[in-house]
Order: C-alpha cells, then structure tokens, then sequence
C-alpha cells in the first residue's frame, strides 16, 4: 500500500450513521468531530494527563509484548521505522521515504536529524541493531513480523536495506510493530528504563505499576500535554469509577455495563471506539464425532449453521447496540476489505433446508469451545443451533471442540493477516482451498495498490463460498473522557498521547 500523509492532530470519534456503502458496518467508520473550547484559560493544566486501563501493567521492553494495552504506552517512547495513520494506513516515521525496486529489496532513507530523548544521534546501525534484537531475542513477541525477512543491513548512516525471501506486499504494515531503540540498548537482556526517539522521555514506575512520561521537543515537536501518566487498573469497572471520580482523563474501555452511569455524568464525554476484532466461529469437522463430521464436512451444513444464527438480535440484546453483523472476515478500516459484501440473513427456514438437503434433517450434535467472557454468546448461539435441530454441547474453556467461538483482529491493517494466520497457517488441512492459496500468492506479488485489493477481495469472496470460519459480528466499545482533554481516536484502540491536546 501507499504511504499516507500524517494525520494532522485532531479529534475523531467514530460515526454513528450508517456506513455510504454498507449499513451493517456503518458505525465502525470514523469521522470528525467539532472541537469546543470549554476552559477560557491559555495555561497547560498542571495535573499531568492520567490514562486509565482495565488491564495488568506492561513491560517496558518493545520486543517482548505484542499486547494492545503496551502499544500505547512504548509508541509513547519508541518509533518504528513505518507507523500507522489513525485509519491503519502506512506513513512515515524514522523512514522518510522508501524505494522498492525490485520484488525482493526495500531501500529506507532515515529522516535527517532525529535523535534518542538522551542527545544520541539515530542512525541505521540502530535500526540493523533494533531488527535483529526483534527477530531473534528468544523472548521476542513481534518476530513473526519480520517473517520472510532475509536481511537487515546498513548502506551508510542514513540508509537501511531490506532483502526479503520473496514478494512481501504487506511489508510496510508489519514495520510499524518493530520499534527502534540504540543500538547500545540491543542486547539480549530486558529494557526496563526507555531511550527511544518518539514525544515522551521515561520518566518512571509507580509502585502499582503506573508508567511515566515526560514530553521532550524531538522530531516531532513537543507534545500539547507535556507530563503522562499510564495508570493500570485490576479491571475496566475501576478504571471507569476512576473516570468518574475526577482521578483520569482517559478510561481506554468502559465496560458496557458501566456506561449508562457514566453518560449521566456531569462533565464526563463518551466517545465510540472502533476495534479491529470481527467475532467468528470456527469449524472443525476433525473435532467431531459420527454423523457431526460428516455434517460440518458438507459446506451445505456450514451454511445453514450461519443462516440459522441470529446475529442482529445478539448486536441489539447482549451487545446493547454495540456492535454490527460482520459481512466478511475483516474490518471495514483493513485492506482487503470488500465494501459490496452484505452479510448473510438471518433465515432459520432455509437453514433446514440446507440441513435436510444435505441430509441432516434430524440434526446432529456438536460441541463449543469459548472463553468465559463470551458465556452469553455461546448461550445463544446454542439456542439459535436448536431451533434447527442442532443440538450444541457447551465447553467454556475446553481445549479442543468442533466449533470454536473468537475473535480476530487484523493489526496490520491488511486482510492477509486474517488469511495467512487461519486459513493458510492452520493445522487444519480441511481449510487449505487450492483456488484461494493462488489468489493470496498473487496478492502477495502485487505491487499495484488497486490490483492487490481486488485479489484480497476475491479470496475472501472465495473463503466464503465454502465456509471454514463463519463471520459473526464486530463490536466497538466506549472510551470515557474528562472535560480536559480531546483525543485521536484510533482504529487499533492505542492511545496516542502524543496527539491528544488540552481543551482551553
């Protein structure tokens, strides 16, 4: 994909109207939202901006988290070389441009005059450094970006270059999860005190974990608010009790219980916040047992199965509006994603003709693995599954079932993430499809932005037709404000601190 040009800061929260191309997906867009000035004051507040998450504390090492929450705090400390825009885009960061002239070498020029907040210039010894601590520390957890990466090298002080096994369309996009620190800091053990090159220096650990910041003017200029605090709470129910106490300005997640009270509240903005996940049930026939595999082998049944779910009841009842009937795999912000594709009805009659068509008119039995948060979806979808005669067995927690209630966020940005994860990497042979391998190749050799999308588009048109995974929902959440504060909202949910600006 292209790089884009950077955000300018702004206030975004997502749309509540319908999507221009699509209503199921309509609220997970984002649009611009009007700034208001509520304080006649011209002063930086002098309390620092508090962000609160209903999360554990995070490692303070870039290369060995690959957890939501850990983004926000180390992007507040580190650059990649390729970040992400706000609408999960490609766009400079250290890299100031890039050429890619053959299909198997990248060339990344470095922006000119960047430092470490500590006075150390960057160069591309650290980046070399950065990636090959990233690719081989064995506690990595971003290794799996630098997949089919072959070498990282220096070509001067400015210059990095990257020579990949093959075609790597999706490369940009998986840079951005590979923040760069000095080279003197690359070594095998634990980083535990940041020097990175992004708004914030380090400035400390609480004894309850809290992380924090201090803005410094680096390439970027300094930052609106100038002292962060990350607090971590035990759970999104305390962080939203401390949103309403007036102790932070930030709660990441309100928990969807928790939001009525919170809209009551004087002074207290909620804004939607888009999230990545799409919610799917995976089939396995391999995990059944007598006549249930041979059902969930025949695309008939696994059709009927998605027919027979009652999915727009679910967004309304258990999701309080929350959420959308997912029409595909993948987000409405990822690439890949086909904007034509509506999703399947809700049609219990056609679901037991496919079933007697296939030779299932009686029904059959099949388990459900879920995690204990999803309790009340997998009650439904057991419920929705009887009404047509299949009989579900509930296993919250279970290690192996033949269905298989998750979620799947494409962080990358890019629909290949979905496909080379679960459909070309599982262990499943029954998801391999000769067709959709060959479609996927080519995308990954395509160069051309728009030819690539329609390749994408068609293997998950394809990927539909036989049903491995069924799409289910997406879901967005709440993000609580204090009157203080405006914020960029992102579709990856990170906190950029670095955007957010005070209300004067």
């Amino acid at each position: 994909m292209p790089a884009r040009g950077v955000l300018s800061p702004r206030t975004v929260r997502a749309a509540r109207g319908p999507h221009p191309r699509g209503r199921s997906l309509g609220s997970a867009l984002l649009a611009v939202a009007s700034v208001l000035a509520v304080c006649g004051c011209a002063r930086e507040p002098s309390r620092p901006l508090t962000v609160a998450f209903g999360d554990a504390p995070v490692t303070l090492d870039p290369h060995t988290s690959n957890r939501n929450v850990a983004w926000s705090v180390l992007s507040s400390f580190y650059d990649p070389l390729v970040s992400l825009s706000p609408e999960m885009r490609p766009q400079p960061a250290l890299a100031v441009s890039w050429e890619h002239n053959d299909a198997t070498h990248w060339r990344f020029r470095l922006r000119p005059g960047v430092k470490f907040c500590n006075g150390d210039a960057l160069t591309a010894d650290d980046v070399v450094a950065s990636f090959e601590r990233a690719r081989h520390l064995p506690a990595s957890a971003v290794s799996q970006y630098l997949v089919g990466v072959r070498s990282i090298t220096s070509d001067g002080e400015s210059t990095v270059v990257i020579e990949t096994d093959g075609d790597q369309a999706d490369l940009l996009n998986r840079l951005s999860f590979i923040l760069v620190v000095r080279a003197a800091d690359a070594g095998p053990g634990p980083i535990t005190a940041p020097i990175g090159t992004a708004s914030y220096r380090f400035a400390g650990v609480r004894k309850d974990g809290s992380v924090l910041a201090t803005a410094w003017a680096g390439w970027r200029g300094r930052p609106d608010c100038r002292d962060v605090v990350f607090e971590f709470c035990r759970t999104g129910a305390e962080a939203a009790g401390q949103l309403l106490a007036g102790k932070v300005d930030v709660c990441h997640l309100i928990p969807d219980d928790w939001i009525p009270e919170v809209a009551r509240a004087a002074g207290v903005r909620l804004e939607q916040q888009p999230r990545l996940a799409v919610q799917l049930l995976g089939v396995d026939a391999n995990e059944a047992q007598g006549e249930a595999r041979r059902a969930l082998a025949d695309p008939r049944v696994r059709r009927a199965l998605l027919l027979a779910l009652d999915r727009g009841s679910w967004v309304a009842r258990l999701f309080r509006g929350n959420g959308a009937v997912a029409s595909q795999y993948v987000h409405p912000a990822v690439f890949g994603y086909d904007p034509a594709l509506s999703p399947s009805p809700y049609d219990p009659k056609a679901a037991r003709r496919l079933l007697a068509e296939a030779g299932f008119a009686d029904g059959f039995t099949v388990t459900l693995r879920y995690d204990a948060a999803s309790a009340a979806v997998a009650d439904a979808i057991a419920s929705d599954l009887e009404k047509v005669g299949v009989r579900v067995e509930l296993r919250p927690g279970a290690r192996r079932a033949a269905l298989v209630y998750f979620a799947w966020a494409c962080s990358t940005g890019d629909a290949s993430d979905f496909f080379e994860s679960l459909i070309r990497g599982a262990a499943n042979p029954a998801l391999a499809d000769e067709p959709t391998g060959a479609l996927l190749d080519a995308a990954g050799r395509e160069a051309d932005p728009a030819k690539r999308l329609a390749l994408l588009q068609r293997a998950q048109r394809r990927t539909l037709e036989f049903l491995p995974i069924l799409p289910l929902t997406i879901r967005w959440g709440t993000k609580g404000l204090s009157p203080r504060v405006d914020v960029v909202i992102r579709y990856d949910e990170r906190e950029d601190v670095a955007a957010f600006r005070w209300r004067r």
